[in-house]
């Protein structure tokens, strides 16, 4: 079974408007590949196909909840 953690949107956003100073309009335009890559994740490529989509969409479910947790 999948772990159903919450993706750390608030960490990536940080990360992508503080960290590599992005305007937000280019950070919301990134692909997920771009996005990776920028991050520097070790399996990029493994999201770059149907079965890496679909091994995330399992991890993170839309769950029709837009409150993200508090980061720890």
């Amino acid at each position: 079974m999948p772990d159903r953690t919450f993706f750390p949107w608030a960490s990536v956003i940080r990360f992508g408007l503080g960290h590599l100073r992005l305007p937000p309009d280019a950070f919301w335009r990134l692909s997920l590949v771009e996005l990776v890559a920028l991050i520097g994740a070790a399996d990029a490529t493994a999201m770059t196909n149907r079965h890496g989509l679909q091994a995330l969409m399992a991890l993170f479910p839309d769950t029709g909840n837009d409150k993200e947790p508090e980061d720890a």
